[in-house]
């Protein structure tokens, strides 16, 4: 048994994909393509917004045109890609579509997949680097889909949730010189009654108890493995990709350690707009404007905000403090009125 390098929150590899490697420095945009999929595994964890739907998603940005994706990668500096769903090759046509696209920007591009579609693997391998099966059918209908992609020069790996140890799983990781990818099982809000009715306990940070077990005996048998914690998902590749996205963003924005963002911000009406642009203008600080929905929210340093309160509430406006994710839906994090 080779001995593993143990990184953060619990996580450790023998062999580490390229994929692997640029999401631990939170380099990879996560494209889900679409939540349709044949499959009802019951540790899915995708949420109700896309478990079903053919939505697609880059990181927490919504996307109706390729351009939504670029401007995606831009903000976070995405040097990777991986193409997600539900199941990309259900809706294949699209994931090609949107496979190119990310080759088109010198990415590296990995790929998950269940089905063992080896006319769909054909297609899409000029446009991708890695390919991930996830093997909730019979082992044996993925070897000719393996081979095909080896042959193809594609790095290969099977990547399933720690559920439980398989030993004809690890042979054929084996035979056919494949990388193994084994996550800790993840609760959500979706999957979690299925997950405990099946008898599994649940941890303290939204894992499965046991796991880490189950991990220990894929080790011991298979020769390139790597185990990723619910843990390092969120203080590592979480954090580290929240981190480069918030320092695309402009100076007056301050950066936490945990990528979020703390700024000063006003919601008003688009008539109230001009108003609120005027008095700001005359600070000759920079500020940012988002539209949301026939509300307006304009962004500025959390100093301006606390200089101008009292002049912005007598001009009827709403000052605040937020602090926020650095991602397209601009989650807040916290809010202190002023």
């Amino acid at each position: 048994m080779k001995k593993p390098t143990r990184i953060e929150a619990g996580s450790y590899y023998t062999y580490l994909s390229e994929g692997c490697r640029l999401c631990r420095r939170g380099a990879k945009l996560v494209l889900f393509v679409t939540g349709l999929c044949p499959n009802s595994c019951f540790y899915c964890p995708i949420s109700e917004e896309r478990r079903g739907k053919d939505v697609t998603f880059a990181n927490e940005r919504r996307v109706v045109t390729p351009e939504d994706v670029v401007k995606e990668a831009e903000l976070m500096g995405a040097e990777g890609a991986s193409i997600t769903g539900g199941e990309p090759f259900f809706t294949l046509k699209k994931t090609l579509e949107f496979a190119k696209l990310l080759k088109s920007m010198d990415l590296h591009v990995h790929l998950y997949t269940s089905l063992p579609d080896e006319s769909a693997v054909k297609k899409i391998s000029p446009y991708i680097d890695e390919i991930r099966f996830h093997t909730v059918k019979p082992l044996e209908l993925y070897r000719e889909p393996v081979k095909t992609a080896k042959k193809l020069g594609l790095e290969t790996g099977i990547e399933v949730p720690a559920v439980k140890f398989d030993r004809s799983l690890a042979d054929f990781v084996n035979e056919h010189e494949l990388f193994m990818n084994l996550n800790e099982l993840e609760l959500s809000a979706t999957n979690y009654r299925r997950i405990v009715d099946m008898g599994f306990e649940p941890g303290e940070f939204f894992e499965v108890k046991g796991c880490g077990g189950i991990a220990e005996m894929y080790l011991r048998e298979v020769e390139k493995f790597h185990y990723c914690t619910v843990a390092f998902k969120d203080r590592a590749q979480t954090r580290r990709r929240f981190i480069r996205m918030a320092m695309n963003h402009p100076d007056f924005y301050l950066v936490t350690g945990d990528g979020t963002l703390v700024c000063g911000r006003v919601e008003c009406s688009k008539e109230e707009l001009e108003v609120l642009l005027k008095i700001l203008d005359e600070t000759g600080e920079k500020y940012e404007i988002f539209e949301n929905g026939a509300r307006v929210e304009v962004e500025f340093s959390a100093e301006i905000a606390e200089m101008l309160s009292e002049d912005l509430k007598a001009e009827g406006f709403s000052v605040c403090i937020v602090e926020r994710y650095p991602t397209a839906d601009r989650l807040v994090v916290e809010r202190i009125p002023l």
